[in-house]
């Protein structure tokens, strides 16, 4: 009984797989159906707009080039520049009869704009030089030419029913010009019916080729004539416009945003509309050349690209196919597979619940036999594998510890370094000499990226006066650290040797420095060794300071305004020298100030912009008259603020002073 009930619980299984298949079968051949002729509808417009496309693009590029080169005829130009030279114009009338045999209809025209004479020849009427009308601005008909020369554009493509010559031509208009002068127009037409008849002939009903003017929206070619913008050259009316042909709303909407897409790509752009409320797929392919739409409607109403009977029929006999198969299958399963599987259940569950020692019986030499004996092969592996796998693990983990180990202890000795090395470098830094000496007359912001940085300020004081200065060496971290050494080691020889009177000598004195350390290194062009440096002097008992910089600028602000004395464009050990100048400047009444490159480029703000040197004047005109403590924190927390929550991007250093009456020498006032 169990054994009949687990194959009658099967079969019913397979007979209502089978029932739900036949029916999702149904309702998605019914989907599919209605997607495939969607889809069919699409792929064909799109493929016959790019077909119609190529059909266009070829004669009427051609034929707009040989346009060009009409209107470009210097024999044409110096005729419209003299319409009543005879000789000028024989020469013209021969290049033009020369010339006329190129175009595709054999047809040529001229417009002067000095006499407004209309010149038209074909092959009906011969090169004779005479003109066949003058174009009057008060007569409709000639709108044409006179809307075509107010405009800039170098040429022009409309469809006109010239009354005078009696004949509905598409016109390629192109400016003449000479030195920037206009003179006329120059041009070809054919002949429209002809184009629409090759053109815009429906391949099947519901399938219909057009073409749209792209700036105006106006219909330029279509097989009904009633929607043809004729005579069109800056806009169409209603009736004559694309967006008169779909329905209004949601429709009108998404076609002006199809009809962008189509202008700014080089692709086909394809939509689905309401046209007199009828589902319509709408393809739609730009031509820059002549500034056309060329596109295709597709009713899918009434176009048949597939052919929906078959295919429904087709759907049905496969439903009822597929519903005999499966219960010819359930019968064939159940007496195959069901019971031999209910024979090997008992040891599958044994080795699902790991006692991997279990091994199958094998009773049967097919695949159920050979499911038995991959069974017994897979237990014993993976028996095998797991105590191999728990035996790796194990060493594995031993070892990861021991690197954990080394790596801590590794990172110990390197950070005990790298502290060690920012207490060397804050050693150098003058700040118990800056307090001695100035007092609250200076204040510094210094601020390396990392533990050590490459930025620092420098102080020398003798019997005449001091030397205040601010240095960023290329890089930070551990190797703008070492230059920071370097750089000290140069300044001290420099001020050894020179003093400190003139901070120009001393910059050509460290960048010869310098240059002799490093730069004799075949290896130095592959690694920044400069380094900016600003230095101000100031005098005892003096009224004005002495400036000199290496891309290291020094700022003045009286609270009203900001000058900024530039420093020499190049650095210290840069590859070519740099020329170093003083500047005498005055010191009662400024606050002076000098930063590195760190702080002007600090990203921050909205955009994640760098701070810049107008907000950072700005920063110095609202703060220049603070004391100098306040200023310390106030310029800090600006920075912090502006920066948000990104990290700091390099070395910072800000030194300002100011002195509101004469320095003494060896104390502060």
């Amino acid at each position: 009984m169990a054994r009949w009930g687990l194959r009658g619980k099967s079969l019913l299984v397979l007979v209502a797989a089978g029932i739900i298949a036949c029916f999702l079968a149904i309702i998605m051949g019914w989907f599919i159906v209605n997607e495939g002729r969607l889809y069919s509808a699409k792929t064909f417009s799109e493929s016959y707009t790019e077909l119609n496309y190529q059909k266009v693009l070829t004669p009427m590029t051609r034929e707009l080039a040989l346009a060009q080169r009409f209107a470009d005829m210097s024999s044409l130009k110096a005729w419209l520049e003299q319409p009543n030279n005879a000789a000028a114009k024989a020469t013209a009338m021969a290049d033009i009869m020369s010339f006329q045999t190129a175009f595709e209809d054999g047809a040529v025209f001229v417009a002067s704009d000095q006499d407004l004479n209309y010149y038209y020849y074909d092959d009906h009427l011969p090169v004779d030089g005479e003109a066949r009308y003058e174009l009057d601005e008060s007569v409709l008909a000639n709108d044409w030419y006179f809307v075509t020369r107010e405009q800039n554009s170098a040429y022009d493509i409309n469809i006109d029913l010239n009354e005078y010559l009696n004949k509905a031509n598409i016109w390629i208009n192109v400016r003449v010009m000479a030195d920037g002068k206009y003179l006329g127009l120059a041009g070809t037409g054919f002949a429209l019916g002809k184009f629409i008849e090759d053109f815009a002939t429906s391949p099947q009903p519901g399938v219909q080729p057009f073409v749209v003017n792209a700036k105006t929206g106006s219909i330029e070619v279509h097989y009904n004539s009633n929607l043809l913008a004729l005579g069109s050259t800056d806009g169409a009316a209603e009736s004559e416009s694309i967006y008169h042909l779909v329905d209004e709303g949601d429709s009108v909407e998404r076609l002006r945003l199809a009809i962008d897409d189509a202008i700014n790509s080089e692709s086909v752009e394809t939509l689905q509309v309401k046209i007199q409320g009828e589902p319509y797929v709408l393809s739609l392919r730009y031509m820059p050349e002549l500034n056309w739409l060329i596109a295709t409607s597709v009713n899918l109403a009434k176009v048949r690209l597939l052919n929906t009977d078959l295919i429904m029929g087709v759907g049905v006999l496969f439903a009822l196919l597929l519903l005999v198969v499966l219960v010819c299958f359930g019968l064939s399963v159940d007496r195959l597979v069901l019971q031999p599987l209910r024979q090997l259940q008992q040891s599958a569950k044994a080795i699902s619940q790991g006692a991997y020692n279990t091994r199958l019986p094998i009773k049967f030499d097919d695949e159920i036999g050979d499911l038995s004996r991959t069974f017994n092969d897979m237990a014993q592996q993976v028996e095998s594998h797991t105590g191999d796998l728990e035996r790796r693990v194990k060493a594995r983990t031993q070892e990861l510890e021991q690197s954990h180990a080394q790596i801590q202890a590794a990172n110990r000795k390197i950070g005990a370094s790298i502290d060690y090395a920012s207490l060397i470098q804050r050693a150098i830094l003058p700040d118990r000499q800056l307090q001695q000496f100035l007092g609250e007359h200076y204040s510094v912001v210094w601020r390396p990226r990392d533990i050590v940085g490459g930025d620092f300020y420098v102080f020398h004081t003798n019997e005449q006066g001091c030397l205040l200065g601010v240095v960023d060496c290329a890089g930070h971290g551990v190797p703008g650290a070492l230059m920071t050494m370097l750089m000290r080691a140069a300044i001290d020889r420099a001020i050894n040797e020179l003093g400190i009177a003139d901070p120009a000598k001393l910059l050509y004195s460290i960048d010869s420095t310098i240059r002799s350390m490093l730069h004799e290194d075949s290896a130095h062009t592959a690694i920044a060794t400069n380094a900016d440096v600003g230095l101000v002097y100031i005098g005892h008992q003096s009224d004005t300071m002495r400036f000199s910089g290496a891309k290291i600028s020094l700022y003045a602000s009286d609270g009203e305004q900001v000058v900024r004395y530039r420093g020499a464009k190049r650095a210290i050990g840069d590859r070519k020298p740099g020329v170093y100048q003083n500047s005498d400047l005055p010191l009662i009444g400024w606050t002076y100030y000098m930063t590195t490159d760190g702080y002007l480029d600090q990203a921050g703000g909205e955009k994640r912009f760098g701070f810049g040197s107008k907000r950072f004047e700005q920063l110095l005109i609202d703060n220049a008259q603070r004391p100098l403590s306040e200023q310390t924190s106030v310029f800090a927390e600006a920075l912090e603020a502006y920066m948000g929550d990104l990290p700091q991007r390099d070395d910072i250093t800000l030194l300002s002073f100011r002195f509101e009456q004469l320095m003494n020498a060896g104390a502060e006032k």
